[in-house]
């Protein structure tokens, strides 16, 4: 992990061909299998992973609690990058605060970027807060210890995924 100003950064490499990486990030019934947090199901009610494309998916914990959110894709070039615009959001669409973090930034710039050497990807994940304040900027960097510990364990679910698909 790194920190640089408000930016969040995040490298990991997978045994596996970065086609296969790249679709376990662009096809909604992998994401499903391996992107949600521990203990939690996801569900696309949307999903349309293309440039300017829009998908609206729901994340329930095992005790129902439900987090909305919606991506905006800006820029696909496979199976290399992916470029897109994460918010929180509520059932009907509509955006809105992240529901368990005070004052964290309601949109995210994500950009992944994969690459293959020897039949190994890396994987570079980057995280920017866009059209933020000051204070969700601060509350942003303040969670980049915890965003490391999210990431990584939702990367050894991809690990498994990959290795069992």
């Amino acid at each position: 992990m790194a920190k640089n100003n408000h930016r969040f950064t995040l490298s990991h490499k997978f045994d596996a061909p970065v086609e296969k990486v790249f679709d376990a990030w662009t096809i909604p019934d992998k994401l499903e299998k391996w992107l949600p947090s521990k203990g939690y199901s996801m569900k696309f009610t949307k999903s349309d992973i293309t440039p300017g494309g829009v998908s609206h998916y729901c994340m329930t914990s095992k005790s129902g609690l439900e987090m909305w959110s919606m991506i905006f894709y800006k820029e696909m070039i496979p199976p290399a990058k992916l470029s897109y615009t994460q918010v929180y959001s509520n059932e009907q669409g509509g955006i809105e605060p992240h529901p368990m973090i005070k004052n964290f930034p309601v949109e995210i710039l994500s950009t992944v970027m994969l690459d293959e050497k020897n039949g190994k990807t890396t994987l570079d994940l980057t995280w920017e807060p866009i059209n933020a304040s000051t204070e969700e900027i601060t509350r942003f960097s303040d969670e980049t210890f915890e965003l490391s510990q999210e990431w990584g364990g939702t990367f050894a679910q991809l690990e498994d995924y990959l290795a069992g698909s």
